[in-house]
C-alpha cells in the first residue's frame, strides 16, 4: 500500500514537472538592429594587377576568407594593404582588415579580370596630385632615412677634429669630425689623393684591438660593423681629388688600453693605411643637437 502511493506521489511530482516545463516560454530570437550592422566595401581584384588600400591608421590584422586571394603590408608602410588575386574567375570571398584606431574595415571580393579601381584611399586628402600624402611610413624606414638624412648632413661640416689623420704614398685617410645623436655615432671620414694615380678603395674597416700588440692575432682584433655608410658607393679618389664618408655605428666605448682603428686598404695596389682613434677621441663626440632639414618632395 506504501508502495502503491509512493508511485502515485511521485508520477504526480513528475507530472507538475513537465507541467511547469511545458508552460515556459521558449527564448525568442533576436534580430540585428540596422545599427549595429557593419557594411561591407565591394573590392574587385584581378590576376595581373595589384590592389593598393590606403588607411587612415597603422593595419594590426588582416584576414581572407580563402586562399583565392592574397593580402600583405606594403613594405615600408604602416597604413597600406596590398590585395591581388591568387586564382582567376574565384567564386566571392571576403576580407577584414582591422586598423590601430580601433576600427574594422569589411570587403566582399570578387574577380575581375581587368579592375579599373587599383587605389583606394580611406585616410583621406592628397598631395594635390591625386596621389595620397598620409603613407605611414614603418618606423624601421622613419629611422633608416633619418640616418641618411643626418649622415648626409655630417658629410658637409667643416673640420672639428685637431688634426687627426694618417699619410702614407700621397694618400691621407683623416678623420674631420664625430658626432652622436639618437645612440648612435657618426664618424665623417676624409680622403685625399695627392699623386696623379687614382686610388680605388678595397675596403675599409673598423675595429678594436690592444694599444701593444707583438703580432697581430684574429683573437685580438673585434672588428666592428657599421649601420650604415654614406657615399659608400663611390669607391675611386682619383688623381689629386679628395673624397668624403660617413661610418654610422651604434654607439660604444672602448677601454683605455685599446684603440679603435680605422683601415683603408687599396685594390689591387699597397698603399694601405691605419689610422687609430683613442677613446679619449670617442669621448669628445659632439652632439648633434637639432636634426637636419628635410627636403620636401616636389
Amino acid at each position: 500500500m506504501k508502495t502503491r502511493q509512493f508511485v502515485l506521489a511521485s508520477l504526480a511530482s513528475l507530472g507538475l514537472s513537465f507541467s511547469s516545463v511545458a508552460q515556459q516560454k521558449p527564448l525568442p530570437f533576436l534580430t540585428i538592429d540596422s545599427q549595429n550592422l557593419i557594411a561591407s566595401y565591394h573590392l574587385g581584384v584581378g590576376f595581373q594587377k595589384t590592389t593598393h588600400l590606403i588607411f587612415p591608421g597603422p593595419v594590426t590584422y588582416v584576414d581572407l576568407g580563402s586562399g583565392n586571394i592574397i593580402a600583405d603590408k606594403a613594405q615600408g608602410a604602416e597604413n597600406i594593404v596590398k590585395v591581388k588575386a591568387n586564382a582567376a574567375s574565384f567564386a566571392q570571398t571576403n576580407m577584414t582588415v582591422l586598423t590601430a584606431d580601433g576600427k574594422l574595415y569589411s570587403f566582399l571580393v570578387d574577380y575581375e579580370r581587368d579592375p579599373k579601381i587599383i587605389n583606394v584611399n580611406f585616410a583621406g586628402g592628397n598631395n594635390g596630385n591625386g596621389a595620397p600624402s598620409v603613407v605611414q611610413a614603418s618606423k624601421a624606414v622613419q629611422a633608416k632615412n633619418n640616418i641618411e638624412s643626418t649622415s648626409a648632413d655630417v658629410a658637409t661640416k667643416k673640420r672639428t677634429v685637431r688634426r687627426h689623420d694618417v699619410a702614407k704614398d700621397d694618400i691621407t685617410l683623416g678623420l674631420h669630425g664625430l658626432y652622436t645623436a639618437d645612440d648612435l655615432f657618426y664618424f665623417q671620414m676624409y680622403m685625399f689623393n695627392k699623386s696623379n694615380i687614382g686610388y680605388d678603395i678595397d675596403f675599409v674597416k673598423f675595429y678594436v684591438r690592444d694599444k701593444k700588440t707583438v703580432k697581430r692575432t684574429a683573437v685580438q682584433e673585434s672588428e666592428v660593423t657599421p649601420r650604415y655608410v654614406y657615399n659608400s658607393g663611390r669607391g675611386a679618389i682619383t688623381g689629386n681629388a679628395s673624397m668624403g664618408r660617413v661610418y654610422v655605428y651604434p654607439k660604444f666605448t672602448i677601454p683605455d688600453d685599446k684603440v679603435l682603428v680605422v683601415e683603408m686598404f687599396e685594390k689591387g695596389g699597397g698603399r694601405h693605411l691605419s689610422l687609430n682613434i683613442t677613446n679619449q677621441d670617442i669621448l669628445k663626440a659632439r652632439v648633434l643637437s637639432t636634426p637636419p632639414a628635410t627636403v620636401a618632395a616636389r
